[in-house]
């Protein structure tokens, strides 16, 4: 036995569905409606030009000093 979950795109694919069921090809399951959640924001927040700027000449001053030790 395989279960696997099917999304109808179509209003006529319940019918056939049901048909294949009369036939004793399949089992419809009424399967539990889960909640939606809202995808979550993959950006959530930004940060200033200035703080950008910041970080930018942070880690090319630790680029530097690493490449300078070796």
């Amino acid at each position: 036995m395989q279960i696997i979950t099917v999304e109808l795109i179509n209003d006529n694919a319940l019918t056939l569905l049901q048909q294949l069921e009369q036939l004793n090809i399949l089992r419809l399951v009424a399967a539990k409606r889960q909640p939606v959640e809202k995808p979550k924001r993959q950006w959530a927040g930004s940060i200033s030009k200035e703080t950008a700027d910041k970080m930018l000449q942070y880690v090319e001053q630790s680029r530097n000093e690493w490449e300078r030790n070796i």
